[in-house]
This record gives C-alpha cells, structure tokens and sequence, in this order.
C-alpha cells in the first residue's frame, strides 16, 4: 500500500488515510466551515500531490462517514456534525484506538449521565417532565417487548440530557446509543424482571427531577447505571475481555 509523508514528517499512513486525516484537520481547524464547498478535485489533487483515485478514496470515505456531502457535477460540501455523524463516527474512533468494549462506553455514560440528571433536576421545564413521564409510561406498556421496551429506555436517558438545556449532553448520548441499544437487547432478552426494576429506577430519576433536587437525582442515576451494568455483565452476552466494569465511585 502507498505511503505518504505529511508535512508533519509522520510516515506509516497509506495515501487515502493520510488524506482523510487532513481533511478533517482543515475542518476541525474551521478552514472548512460546514455548508461551504470544498476546493474542487483538480485543486485538492494538486495542492496534497496526489492521484485522483487516492482523492476520490478519502473523500468517498468521509461522504460515507457524513463528514462531506458529494453532489456530482456541483462538487462537495462540509456537513454539520449531528448525532447521526458522531454515531458513526464514535465506533470508528474506537475501534482505532483499541477493543470497543462495554467498559469504555460506560465510563463514558456514567461520566455524562449523573451530570445530566443533576443539572435535569435544576434546569428541566414543564414540558420536560411531560416528556420523561409519557416515556416511562412507553417502557410500562412495552414492557413484554424487548425492542420497544429498550428503546423508550434509551429515549428516557437521552431526554434527561435534553432536560439540561445543553445540546451537547444529547448529542454525545445520542452518539453512543447505537452500542448501548445492541448490549441491553442481547442482556435483556425476555426477561421482564430486569426491566421491571429498569422501570422503577426510571420513577426514581424522574422523581428526583421534578422534585429539583439534583444531588438525589444524581444518585439515583448512577445506581441505576451500576446495577444495569452489574446485571448485563451477569447475563454473559459479553466476552471475558468486556466483562469489567470500575467501581462505583
């Protein structure tokens, strides 16, 4: 495979790879700012000094990845950055980095969830709370549905984040659910029992929301995500090398 020396000196990077990378530099430098047009393949291709297949490689990848939207005969564009982009790429990022493993994604969500649920408990409006009852009513009715039952699951979580204000919280949430969805169906299978007590955890957050008491809604979040971990890694969908969760602080 062609490699390629950037202007950094870091050799080892096939053409395509090398120029995935630089183009998502020049975006997360904000030289591309998303809605602009990108310089056309003739000028990409003479400023990187490389061939028109390696081009058209990188930029396939990141249309394919929601970075670029590729029009033929009018050229590309940079995408906004939404949570169906972080989805797909949060599972490439880690999959680079190492084993995508249940206890990196949880980390991740006990490091964003009791965050969420406390500033929820002192920023949610009326609506909010509407919202997070009328989905833990969802999970009550689906309850002998897995699928139905484990999505108004995630939907409820994904709605506390919504609940602080902060669009960040959702996005970042919405971008792992896709894994947390595909764990929780394979853990849960036909087992109402589990979701039965995912319910009553769920009464509990929303409680301490709509009470305005972050500190309670904080704890009860971070009970709820131990013992649901606790009972997937019980469950033994998980290899060996995924089965470990840190404790609970």
């Amino acid at each position: 495979m062609n490699e390629k020396k950037n202007n950094n000196g870091r050799i080892g990077l096939s053409t395509t790879d090398w120029l995935v990378e630089a183009i998502l530099e020049r975006i997360h430098k904000g030289e591309w700012t998303p809605g602009m047009m990108i310089p056309s393949e003739r000028t990409l291709i003479a400023e990187f000094d490389v061939s028109r297949l390696a081009l058209r490689e990188a930029l396939s990848r990141l249309r394919a990845l929601g970075v670029l939207e590729i029009r033929h005969g009018k050229g590309s564009t940079v995408r906004p950055v939404d949570a169906a982009v972080l989805g797909r790429l949060f599972p490439l990022m880690v999959s680079m980095q190492g084993e995508q493993t249940f206890q990196h994604v949880f980390e991740v969500r006990v490091g964003l969830e009791l965050r969420t649920a406390a500033l929820a408990a002192e920023r949610r409006t009326d609506e909010d709370l509407r919202r997070l009852q009328e989905l833990i009513e969802e999970f009550r009715a689906n309850l002998g549905n897995p699928a139905k039952s484990v999505a108004a699951d995630l939907e409820f979580h994904v709605q506390v984040a919504r609940s602080t204000g902060n669009p960040l919280f959702t996005l970042l949430l919405q971008s792992i659910s896709g894994f947390v969805y595909f764990v929780q169906q394979l853990a849960c299978g036909n087992r109402p029992g589990t979701r039965e007590a995912a319910l009553a955890a769920h009464e509990e957050i929303a409680a301490a929301i709509r009470d305005g008491h972050a500190d309670r809604a904080r704890a009860a979040m971070e009970s709820h995500l131990y013992t649901s971990a606790e009972r997937i890694l019980g469950s033994g969908v998980l290899s060996t090398s995924e089965a470990a969760v840190p404790a609970a602080p």
